[in-house]
């Protein structure tokens, strides 16, 4: 994909931020978060041994209002919720919002967001048309640890079958060792991409499981005038335009999500 020079990112911020207090407040008054994400091209993948993606962009935009520096590490993703969840200072993205979540951290955002539908080999021979018949498939393939795994459990799922990614999971569907498997349907093309495999193997099924907006996570402790300075980062990169700039990047023919 074509990608603009973060070079071109630094100067871009520096104008726009240049007159706002908001970044020296922060390095003077709040403590350093770590942030980690995990793999999920197009929002945060490995390019030629650096960390590249949407995501990891609006982050580190972020971090340029903010005056904030930090290595941004990636691990499988429960291993990055685990953290989440057990470390000071600690955030992650990008991540589900989900009503189970809510009151164990607190959020920045929104910065995506995208339906989740399940999809199945095409030609499997697989008639799904609701989340019941999906009870009766042999293997449902899910990400450890991820909304859509948490929710299926919660509903009663007993097939469920466990990876690392989503692209882990998508290799397993085109594989034929789960029959269907959850992801956004912004996500799919670019996950069938990194994965090397023929889009048009795969199909959607008519059943979605539901809306996911994807947001910055931060462990409970973090202070609520951080997450405040974080999430007014965030509004001013919407506010400046350079919010879209980075989301036309990534998603060049779909204007509709950028203006949300």
């Amino acid at each position: 994909m074509k990608r603009l020079p973060l070079t071109l990112y630094i100067i871009f911020l520096s104008i726009c931020f240049a007159l706002t207090p908001t970044g020296d407040l922060f390095a003077k008054d709040q403590s350093q978060v770590r942030f980690i994400t995990h793999p999920l091209p197009p929002f945060s993948y490995i390019d030629n041994d650096l960390l590249s993606g949407f995501s990891i962009d609006i982050v580190q935009a972020m971090m340029l209002h903010t005056q904030q520096t930090a290595n941004i590490e990636m691990y499988p993703f429960n291993r990055a919720f685990q953290l989440l969840k057990s470390q000071p200072n600690t955030a992650l993205f990008v991540i589900a919002k989900r009503p189970e979540r809510e009151v164990n951290m607190k959020w920045v955002g929104p910065i995506i967001s995208s339906g989740v539908y399940f999809y199945q080999k095409r030609n499997s021979g697989l008639s799904l048309a609701d989340l019941e018949d999906l009870k009766r498939v042999r293997n449902v393939g899910v990400v450890l640890g991820n909304a859509d795994h948490t929710y299926l459990d919660s509903q009663g799922f007993t097939n469920l079958s466990t990876d690392k990614s989503q692209l882990q999971s998508l290799k397993m569907l085109s594989y034929g060792r789960v029959d269907v498997a959850p992801m956004s349907e912004l996500v799919m093309p670019f996950l069938a991409k990194a994965a090397d495999i023929d889009i048009n193997s795969i199909e959607r099924t008519p059943i979605k499981l539901y809306d996911s907006t994807l947001y910055i996570a931060f462990s409970n402790d973090t202070t609520d005038e951080a997450v405040a300075l974080w999430q007014q980062a965030f509004d001013e990169l919407k506010s400046s335009g350079m919010y879209q700039t980075i989301y036309q990047d990534y998603f060049p023919t779909d204007t509709n999500i950028a203006k949300r």
